[in-house]
């Protein structure tokens, strides 16, 4: 075997690994949602579930220029928007977490809490399952996907939009509605609405 097959040979072999070594990552990724369920349910009896490490290195994680193919750039990037998916998936269950620890369980309220003072009495009606914070990065991301860069409305608009929404949704009914939030792709907004 000359110089330059030995050198293709262990070239195959670090794609090789870095397949395997996203393949692997790709499956802690998956394992990790029900790692954190598990620690936020019994923080005493379970380990944490030291996500944080996790998305650091996906983060970090490069190929090496001499190995990299289209193949293994698309695994990478394909295994980074799964991680991007999951960790809002993942901060959503620790702020819930954190509500629920601070509130009795027997409380059912709808779907939003808002993190701002100006808004406290709109955090009394509602506790959330995503925060104003969470729908601002939703509509942000829509935005993106749609290929519009314009920023129709900035934050503190946004929040004050959805609050208003929210209100004129849950007045006048007997019974908590459940409200969910849809992208308009007319107005290239984020609405409230009735489910």
């Amino acid at each position: 075997m000359d110089f330059m097959e030995k050198r293709e040979s262990e070239i195959e072999q670090q794609r090789k690994q870095v397949e395997q070594d996203l393949a692997l990552i790709s499956r802690q990724i998956d394992e990790m949602d029900s790692k954190i369920r598990a620690y936020l349910a019994d923080k005493i009896s379970r380990p944490h579930p030291r996500h944080l490490d996790l998305i650091e290195r996906v983060q970090g994680y490069r190929i090496p220029n001499n190995v990299a193919t289209k193949h293994l750039t698309v695994l990478l990037d394909n295994l980074q928007w799964k991680l991007h998916y999951n960790k809002r998936a993942w901060n959503q269950l620790w702020e819930n977490a954190e509500v629920y620890g601070r509130k009795p369980a027997a409380t059912s309220e709808p779907a939003f809490e808002t993190s701002t003072s100006d808004e406290g009495e709109f955090r009394k009606e509602a506790r959330s399952q995503y925060s104003l914070d969470t729908l601002w990065e939703i509509q942000q991301e829509k935005l993106r996907q749609y290929g519009s860069g314009d920023v129709l409305e900035t934050k503190s608009e946004f929040k004050k939009r959805m609050i208003q929404e929210y209100k004129a949704l849950s007045q006048g009914r007997d019974q908590r509605p459940e409200i969910v939030m849809t992208f308009d792709k007319e107005s290239r907004k984020c609405r409230l609405d009735v489910k």
